[in-house]
This record gives C-alpha cells, structure tokens and sequence, in this order.
C-alpha cells in the first residue's frame, strides 16, 4: 500500500534562497510522523510546500495516490490536509464557535457539521465554556486547542501541525499532546514539527530530522531518542 503523504526531492525557494534542498519523506496513514530541527532547518517550509501556501521548484508530492504538488492552498484543503500554523492564528474577533465554523468553510454538511462541533468540544471541554468568548479573549493555551480543533472541522485525513507547544504553559504541554495523541487516535493521521524534541519523540511513532533544508536522519522515535546525535543536538544530552 502507498504511503498517505509522499514528499519526493522537493526544493523550495524564498527568492534565489534555497531553503529546501532535497527533501523526501513519507507519511503511512494512521501515523503519527514528527519532523523535527533547529531554526532555520526548513521544518516550516516543508509544511507550507505540503499545504501549497508555496510550491517546490522541484521534484514532487503525492497525497492518497495524487500529485498535489502544484495545487492551489484552498484544493490542498478540499483533498483532506489541513494545517495548523505556528502561532495559532485564529480569528481573533470572532467568538469560538464562530471561528469552528470557519474551519468547515468547504463544507456543505451542515448536520454533520454541528455532529463535529460537538465532537470538537468533547475533546476540548475548555472551548463549549468559551463558545461565545472572542477567540482574541482566549489564553495562548485555549487558542492553541481552538486552532486544532479550527483545523478538525475541515475533516483531513492528514493534519499538519507546526510547533504546537510553542508559547504554552509546561503545564499546558502534556494537555495538548494528550489531545494530538487521541486525535490520531480517532483516525486522523498526524505530521507534527516541533522544537520540543522530547516531547514529539514520545508521541510520535516516526520521526525525521532536518538540517539546512536536507533530511539527515530518519527512523522510529525509539531510534532517534537513542541516536548520539539527536541526545547531543536537540534532548540536551551531554
């Protein structure tokens, strides 16, 4: 069976900037798959060529058995990946409900849309007390769970999820990671950048590391955590 997500050779440029230099992985459906590396590593790149919000000068993308490589963000959607950016980015003079209802924008399911509403506010209990809350009100914790769960009412096959712990409360990690992990559990495929390696590593079955715009290591989160160079350069080990 083919993989969910194939990214094959991709170069994407800002400019004449090379930012990504090769890059290939894949994704199997029902996974959780992390990328992670330092700044500048090209981990956001990579999602935003996947998402079509920018488009690889070179080689291509596969998502279930189709080349997306060249389509536009809003068919990227329509195909079943959704992404949720670094720094949330929600609407923030909308209430909470009204910013869950943007996220099933290409929808016409309206009966199965309040369905996921509700399922959204059963995973987080926290956005059915603030449903009429303005999303700007909201704490950076709450805006990162409505930013998921924006994303969830699209219904994806594949969400994509850039650095979610970024900003958050260390009381607040183990919650949303708690909340990706049963998300992936309920049948969605998940590819998550993050800079909190550990973190990642433990909720991840696979996992891919990025330096300069290249994959230089690859294999199962086991793997990476015991990999010398990924204890020295991302887990802090001496």
């Amino acid at each position: 069976m083919a993989p969910l997500l194939q990214v094959n050779g991709i170069k994407t440029y800002y400019g004449n900037i090379c930012a990504l230099k090769g890059v290939t992985f894949e994704v199997n459906a029902g996974e959780i798959v992390c990328l992670i590396g330092s700044n500048g590593a090209g981990k956001t790149t990579t999602l935003k060529s996947i998402t079509g919000l920018l488009h690889p000068q070179e080689g291509s993308i596969f998502f279930n058995n189709e080349e997306i490589t060249l389509l536009d963000a809003h068919r990227i959607v329509e195909k079943g990946i959704s992404m949720v950016p670094e720094g949330r980015h929600v609407f923030s003079k909308l209430t909470t409900l009204e910013n869950l209802e943007m996220g099933a924008f290409t929808r016409k399911d309206r009966t199965a849309i309040q369905q996921d509403i509700e399922n959204v506010f059963q995973l987080f209990p926290r956005l059915k007390e603030r449903a009429k809350q303005s999303a700007g009100t909201l704490s950076g914790g709450e805006q990162q769970m409505l930013a998921i769960a924006r994303a969830l009412m699209a219904k994806p096959k594949l969400l994509l999820l850039d650095e979610p712990s970024m900003g958050l409360a260390p009381i607040l990690l183990e919650s949303i990671f708690d909340n990706i992990k049963e998300i992936n559990a309920q049948g969605t495929t998940v590819l998550l950048v993050e800079q909190n390696t550990k973190l990642a590593l433990a909720i991840a079955d696979r996992g891919y590391v990025l330096q300069t715009g290249l994959v230089s290591l690859s294999g199962m989160s086991k793997e990476l955590r015991e990999s010398e160079m990924v204890q020295k350069t991302y887990l802090g080990v001496a």
